[in-house]
């Protein structure tokens, strides 16, 4: 099983939906990237979701140095608080699932 680290993630409204851009990097230092989309408007609701989602699948080691960024009215910001509340949220289930 190849397993990534979680580089990047895009946090951005799409149809009433959130969708999240992933963007993971091996250890050979290939780059994978993949949407997930979560039906509701709540980026709260939908980082927890992501963030469970992820730490469940078992090939993501490491999420701690993501670069979380969401879209608003078209311009991608830095959102420390969402960063902070997804790498907690990972790691909460990570440890579930040990």
């Amino acid at each position: 099983m190849t397993h990534f680290t979680l580089d990047q993630a895009f946090v951005r409204l799409r149809g009433g939906q959130l969708e999240f851009l992933l963007v993971l990097e091996n250890v050979a230092g290939a780059r994978h990237r993949e949407t997930l989309t979560f039906p509701t408007r709540n980026t709260i609701e939908a980082v927890r979701r992501a963030a469970k989602h992820l730490a469940y699948r078992g090939d993501i080691t490491e999420v701690s140095q993501v670069r979380l960024r969401r879209e608003e009215r078209g311009v991608l910001k830095d959102d420390a608080s969402l960063q902070r509340l997804f790498v907690g949220e990972f790691a909460r289930h990570s440890e579930e699932d040990a």
